[in-house]
């Protein structure tokens, strides 16, 4: 059987295999134990399938090492095809409420002491300008 192979390597969750083709053709992502079977012939399990559109992509399930073999099993003609691993997403954004971060939070605030009984309320900002030339 004839197929074009990509050793993707070492892999996290969530990435993103992009597979560009000239042609339809079939795209199995496998991890290392399933390449090793489907190129001996043998039952395997994939993700992927005929690919009728390029690019098609790809989410890696899980991490660990990963396969991308591209074949035209039941199919006529050929294809020539490219293969490029894209970042998965970022994570989410957890906010931290500020009462939470130890720096911003004085507990022991000393009271107001003023001779003539008044307080005051005092505003302070740093700005940095920058002039570019």
């Amino acid at each position: 059987m004839q197929f074009i192979h990509n050793d993707l390597g070492n892999r996290k969750k969530g990435e993103i295999v992009e597979v560009t083709l000239t042609s339809g053709a079939n795209v199995r992502l496998m991890d290392s134990s399933n390449f090793s079977n489907y190129r001996n012939g043998r039952q395997h399990r994939f993700y992927g399938g005929l690919a009728k559109q390029s690019p098609t992509r790809l989410a890696i399930p899980n991490s660990g090492h990963w396969h991308v073999a591209i074949d035209m099993q039941g199919l006529r003609g050929s294809t020539r095809a490219s293969v490029r691993v894209l970042p998965g997403a970022l994570p989410e954004i957890r906010e931290v409420p500020l009462a939470d971060v130890p720096s911003l939070v004085r507990k022991d605030i000393p009271p107001a002491v003023e001779s003539n009984g008044q307080s005051h309320d005092v505003f302070i900002s740093h700005v940095k300008i920058l002039i570019e030339i």
